[in-house]
């Protein structure tokens, strides 16, 4: 293709070439005669000028034929009866015989060039009768073609007609060139982008001048080539990008289990510890005392570690959380009538509040999971008679779940803690059970995969819980 696009410029140069030589050869075949024309028509009417200012009855100064002489013009000048005054020839009476005498009758008082004949080699350009004093003087000139004046004036025209044929032919090849290498820039332009990663420009393909259209296929199928592989190892990198933040994320829920596990089960097991050693040393009753408050402790340690495990699991789980359109008020709905029975066992007093239009995108499952923990941290803290009520509404763009019970409120200085996963009390009567922040972890969690937020409020009669979670578009 290389040795294609050499071929085509160096005929495209030499074909340019070509045609600026076939240029100037036209140009001197059309116009130099004309130019010619006009030179020895300047000079004739400038020489007959001269010779007006001279005395012609007492001529003694020829240094103005001289000089026209030497330009290609020829002079004979004589008075009414045919006397010589003047001629550029040696034989003067011969002169003007041939060019006077024998045409007398084409002398006229008026200046007219006389048009060229190029069929005679000494063509007359002027035929005078010059009046001086009274007397008439014949005045022919005529162009000398022995002379060097013709050479010259081809000269002149040639440089005339090559720095015309050189600016003309200048500007072509700058618009020529132009032609020739913007097609070239844009490819070189187009492979530009193509290393900076932008494969938004194609090169075109229209280029058959010299035969760029080749390259330009190469350089459109490198970058679809390219734009591929970048886009493969893209989706490759994110790929593991996302199991790296997966396993990192496993890595810190396993560390994150163990160490709760071991600060969760120091307290029991310092205990059953105690309390084993002193089996030895007591009678039959307390020794039975002492074997009820193990067996106690080994279940509170069963519940805690089951517990755990199964926040553990919810979290690996609700990375692939598959959300759907969901309609709070009729899941609200479902929740509520599941605890009526409870309400009325613990004879509480329950009320809800459901609003209209509140659809979310979220994992059902999940969803009702921290409704339910909400539910159950409620019951649990409200005494007999006490009251619980739970809302639905929406506002601001998403949808606000909250769930209020009376009862004591919980310490401000623990508001920021209670929804870490293993946080405990040992205070009872606040409105958070012992192991509560399980629960509270789990409505976090949930609310966080949901892009919501949750919070707690302590009221004057109670505390509410609540989360909100982005309401869906309406279609």
């Amino acid at each position: 293709m290389i040795r294609h696009i050499n071929i085509k410029f160096f005929l495209s140069q030499w074909f340019f070439l070509v045609l600026m030589a076939a240029c100037g050869v036209l140009c001197y075949q059309i116009f130099f005669p004309i130019y010619y024309e006009y030179v020895k028509n300047a000079q004739v009417l400038d020489a007959y000028m001269d010779i007006e200012d001279l005395d012609l009855a007492h001529l003694d100064d020829y240094s103005v034929f001289v000089d026209y002489e030497e330009m290609g013009l020829a002079f004979t000048i004589a008075d009414a009866d045919m006397n010589p005054v003047y001629t550029t020839r040696g034989d003067s009476e011969y002169a003007v015989y041939r060019n006077i005498e024998m045409k007398r009758s084409d002398f006229s008082k008026s200046v007219e060039i006389i048009k060229r004949n190029s069929r005679q080699r000494e063509v007359t350009k002027l035929r005078m009768i010059l009046t001086q004093d009274g007397i008439d003087y014949y005045i022919a000139i005529k162009e000398n073609i022995h002379g060097s004046a013709g050479g010259e004036a081809s000269q002149r025209f040639l440089i005339i007609v090559f720095l015309s044929i050189f600016a003309l032919g200048s500007i072509v090849l700058l618009i020529f060139s132009g032609y020739l290498t913007n097609p070239i820039i844009k490819l070189t332009k187009v492979a530009g982008q193509i290393a900076e990663r932008d494969f938004s420009q194609k090169a075109s393909e229209r280029h058959g001048l010299l035969g760029l259209n080749v390259l330009a296929e190469n350089i459109n199928r490198i970058s679809e080539q390219f734009e591929q592989s970048i886009g493969q190892v893209d989706e490759t990198r994110d790929c593991q990008l996302r199991q790296n933040m997966r396993q990192e994320r496993m890595e810190k829920l396993q560390k994150q289990f163990i160490a709760n596990v071991s600060h969760e089960l120091k307290t029991p097991l310092t205990v059953i510890s105690s309390q084993a050693e002193m089996i030895a040393y007591v009678g039959e009753e307390e020794r039975k005392a002492y074997l009820a408050s193990i067996l106690e402790e080994v279940d509170k340690m069963s519940s805690l570690v089951s517990g755990l495990l199964n926040t553990t699991v919810m979290e690996h789980h609700m990375d692939n959380m598959l959300q759907k359109e969901l309609d709070m008020k009729e899941v609200m709905e479902y929740i509520i009538l599941k605890y009526d029975g409870l309400a009325k066992k613990k004879k509480l007093h329950m009320d809800a509040f459901l609003s209209e239009d509140c659809m979310i995108w979220g994992d059902r499952e999940y969803v009702e999971q921290a409704v339910n923990n909400y539910m159950m941290n409620a019951f649990e803290h409200t005494e007999i008679g006490g009251s619980i009520r739970v809302t639905l509404r929406r506002e601001q763009g998403v949808v606000r779940v909250a769930v209020f019970n009376t009862g004591k409120q919980i310490p401000t200085g623990e508001l920021m803690h209670i929804w870490s996963g293993f946080y405990t009390r040992s205070q009872k009567g606040t409105n958070v059970s012992s192991h509560a922040g399980l629960g509270l972890y789990i409505v976090q969690s949930v609310v966080t995969m949901h892009h919501g937020k949750c919070g707690v409020e302590n009221l004057p009669e109670g505390v509410e819980f609540w989360f909100a979670i982005p309401a869906a578009k309406v279609k």
